[in-house]
């Protein structure tokens, strides 16, 4: 097929063969770029700007966020479409701009009715983020408009499980649901056998990570990987040192590369307060090692019992191995999820691991304390502001099985 003729099938162009136009019972409306912009019939035009679009994707696989933002930039100033958006809402997510990345997409979803992908990315960077009810009615619509797209189909799909995981069609792009694997120094890529068991803290600034201690038997060889949700990798080992730790039910990773944690907030200088608005932000397992975002949670902490070391996380979170970090409201690492015996998920305050972190060799720096005056409250953040936080600070959690 000619690369006129794909675009024409693509931005839906008068004249387009039958097989590419919205079924009956759910017409979409035509692409205004179809409408208005006849530089999607020029084939020097379409060429130039699928060549674009490639270089981008290329320049985004390799974390080359700032080129690929900019060579996306260039193909949008070509033409208005809807794929060239997508691509820019990816870039963005890969730079860990998660506000700037939600709001454009509400924009691509919005001026290109016509895109199905672009509503269903729209649907799951909100309910990524916490905002579930709002997410459905955005999926809902979309589907009521092109009831038999496939994407569209498959977020629907991901939607019914208690952490939504892209796989299949949802890792195509140029609608793409996750980020890129991106491997950190001259590391070998994760294996393909490896499989996600839990999620994981970032600490220490981004040398070491906290996971539930279950996760050392999953582990003979105290090898594994982690991943934040920049899709920034690196191996990780166990650390020897289990004294003090493995009474906290956690296990310590020391990185091989550092992790950027940069634009997180310092911890809080005491607990949160019973009742006090709280995020948690953690991955869903997999049996495989395929990159994703994390899901985030938001709620109100439970009450402190006596002098538990665990206390009532207060928010509701999916079953599973837990593991991932507890933000306050103002977006401070807080603690962490994990798993009681009863199966409800409680919260580890960061208080209880700090000072065993500081103590152990070649700690290469004290988490950093809140700075705030005594009787200061510190700002309260929006959801949104939290889960570009998380990206951070929560990490998927791979070993071989």
């Amino acid at each position: 097929m000619s690369l006129v003729a794909l675009a024409v099938v693509a931005l839906g162009v008068p004249g387009a063969p039958v097989d590419a136009q919205p079924a009956a019972s759910g017409v979409a409306p035509r692409s205004a770029a179809a409408i208005t912009d006849m530089r999607v019939l020029d084939p020097a035009v379409v060429a130039a700007r699928l060549a674009l679009l490639t270089r981008a994707e290329a320049e985004l696989a390799r974390g080359d966020t700032v080129a690929a933002t900019d060579t996306f930039d260039r193909a949008a100033m070509m033409l208005h479409a809807p794929d060239t958006e997508m691509g820019l809402v990816r870039a963005y997510m890969q730079a860990g701009q998660y506000r700037r990345a939600l709001a454009f997409c509400a924009h691509v979803a919005g001026a290109h009715l016509e895109s199905a992908p672009a509503g269903a990315l729209y649907a799951w960077l909100l309910r990524a983020g916490g905002q579930a009810a709002v997410a459905e009615r955005s999926l809902q619509g979309t589907l009521e408009r092109s009831p038999h797209d496939p994407v569209a189909f498959e977020v629907r799909r991901a939607f019914s499980a208690p952490r939504q995981l892209a796989t299949g069609l949802l890792l195509q792009g140029p609608h793409r649901m996750a980020p890129q694997a991106l491997m950190e120094g001259m590391q070998a890529a994760v294996p393909e056998a490896a499989r996600v068991v839990s999620s994981g803290v970032l600490i220490n600034d981004g040398t070491m990570a906290l996971v539930p201690s279950a996760v050392a038997g999953l582990a003979p060889s105290g090898e594994l990987w982690v991943r934040n949700g920049l899709g920034r990798t690196t191996r990780a080992r166990i650390d020897p040192v289990k004294q003090g730790f493995e009474a906290l039910g956690l296990s310590l990773l020391r990185l091989d590369a550092a992790l950027d944690g940069s634009g997180t907030q310092p911890m809080p200088g005491r607990d949160p307060f019973a009742g006090s608005v709280g995020f948690a932000v953690e991955y869903a397992t997999s049996d495989t090692a395929v990159p994703a975002w994390p899901s985030l949670s938001q709620g109100f902490f439970g009450l402190v019992e006596g002098n538990a070391k665990l206390r009532r996380l207060g928010i509701e979170v999916a079953d599973g191995p837990h593991g991932g970090p507890v933000l306050d409201a103002s977006g401070r690492l807080a603690g962490i999820v994990l798993q009681g015996a009863g199966g409800e998920a409680l919260m580890l305050p960061a208080s209880r691991w700090r000072e065993l972190v500081a103590a152990t060799p070649d700690s290469s720096t004290r988490d950093a304390l809140d700075a705030n005056q005594p009787g200061r409250a510190a700002r309260a953040i929006s959801v949104d502001e939290a889960y570009e936080h998380g990206l951070r600070l929560a990490l998927q959690v791979m070993v071989l099985p």
